[in-house]
């Protein structure tokens, strides 16, 4: 089954890099404030919104569905060399599979998870913005 997208206007792209980087600023200030769980789910919605921004650029749609897993399938479809898009959906992979424990399940987030979801976040955020301004 495919994914479900919506059709979004190419020039709403930044609209999208735009709540990315609210949510990475977000997830940093957490971090310094030692609220792991609110970084883990800022920098999990900064990946979520950058991946967003990304297809919305390069493919004029967005993933509209539930499975956020089925985001990275919809990035593995723009016309990018294969390494490079390997990289990143590995980063953002990382993010929505911590995404659930973060906000749904009982056990609290950890410094050390934290760090790597805002180092991920981060790398990824960056690699979307440096191909929006071309």
């Amino acid at each position: 089954m495919a994914a479900r997208v919506r059709h979004v206007d190419k020039s709403l792209s930044r609209n999208y890099l735009k709540k990315s980087e609210e949510c990475l600023k977000t997830a940093k200030e957490c971090f310094i404030n030692g609220r792991w769980n609110a970084t883990v789910i800022n920098a999990v919605h900064c990946g979520i919104s950058a991946c967003d921004s990304l297809t919305v650029f390069m493919l004029g749609v967005r993933h509209a569905g539930e499975r956020h897993q089925d985001a990275i399938s919809l990035l593995q479809t723009v016309n990018l060399p294969k390494d490079v898009i390997i990289s990143k959906s590995g980063q953002l992979s990382r993010l929505i599979g911590i995404k659930n424990a973060a906000e749904y399940e009982e056990r609290l987030m950890k410094e050390s998870e934290a760090k790597e979801a805002i180092r991920d976040a981060e790398r990824f955020f960056n690699w979307v913005k440096g191909l929006l301004s071309r």
